[in-house]
């Protein structure tokens, strides 16, 4: 999804709420500031998360008169932390529309079930559903199991990194389709720039045994900006590579939103 121009302005009020805000944190930097007082700002343990947490993310552009366009992209996760677990559901959909013709629409579903085994390490088990007959995929279903580990885990910053094997099934428009098991890694990484803004990157790597050369990458990056206690302005891209695509599609994917966030 292809945000136009109408909505830099949008982004641009994002980013004017994340430079306000760190102009306006309390921590000091200048040359009197204690070496104890940042150290322990930046290496701190962050606070325990919430049993249950929820958002809601929902963009929509739209033009009328010459053209006639409309997009809309709709994203939501819950987690649920029992215990030493972590149970994370997500869902994603976008569509756009061109004249009266459907010319995007993609849907992704996602459910993950992690289990700590220490302070950084977790073991997990994740079921991926996807659909874009528009990037030739009919629909693709995937279930990795592996390790978790936290390379990094402060108030400020927190990188965790992890692999695993699963099987991959793809129905694709063009066959041949693919059937294989699979080798998977990723990253995972937050910085909270202050109090009310933050950064996230989220990086996958799926490989194929099957075939050596089909592999796939999925990386997805954003800023959210918090303007009250329940909604948040999240300015986010995603990148797809199939470096296998199905014959006569591409290689690369992106989708770039704005979007209204939710908390719950």
């Amino acid at each position: 999804m292809k945000i136009t121009s109408s909505i830099a302005l949008v982004a641009l009020t994002a980013f004017l709420f994340i430079v306000a805000d760190v102009q306006g944190q309390t921590i000091p930097r200048g040359p009197l500031a204690s070496p104890s007082v940042m150290d322990s700002a930046s290496s701190s343990p962050p606070p325990p998360p919430p049993a249950r947490e929820g958002t809601a993310e929902f963009a929509f552009v739209g033009t009328t008169g010459n053209s006639s366009t409309q997009t809309i992209g709709l994203n939501g996760t819950y987690i649920v932390r029992p215990e030493a677990w972590v149970l994370t559901t997500s869902a994603s959909y976008v569509r756009n529309e061109s004249e009266g013709e459907t010319t995007a629409n993609a849907v992704m579903l996602g459910f993950r079930a992690q289990r700590a085994f220490s302070p950084r390490l977790a073991a997990f088990t994740e079921y991926a559903y996807f659909r874009d007959r528009f990037a030739g995929v009919l629909n693709r279903n995937s279930v990795v199991g592996g390790v978790s580990y936290k390379v990094v885990d402060e108030a400020r910053h927190l990188l965790s990194i992890d692999g695993g094997l699963g099987y991959l099934n793809e129905r694709r428009l063009v066959p041949p389709s693919v059937s294989s098991a699979v080798y998977a890694a990723g990253s995972n990484y937050r910085l909270k720039i202050s109090e009310t803004a933050a950064f996230t990157d989220d990086f996958r790597f799926t490989g194929t045994f099957a075939e050596a050369g089909d592999w796939r990458i999925s990386h997805v990056a954003g800023v959210t900006a918090r303007l009250t206690t329940l909604l948040s302005l999240k300015v986010s891209n995603t990148i797809r590579y199939a470096n296998r695509p199905v014959t006569g599609f591409r290689h690369t994917d992106t989708t770039t939103s704005v979007a209204l966030v939710a908390k719950f």
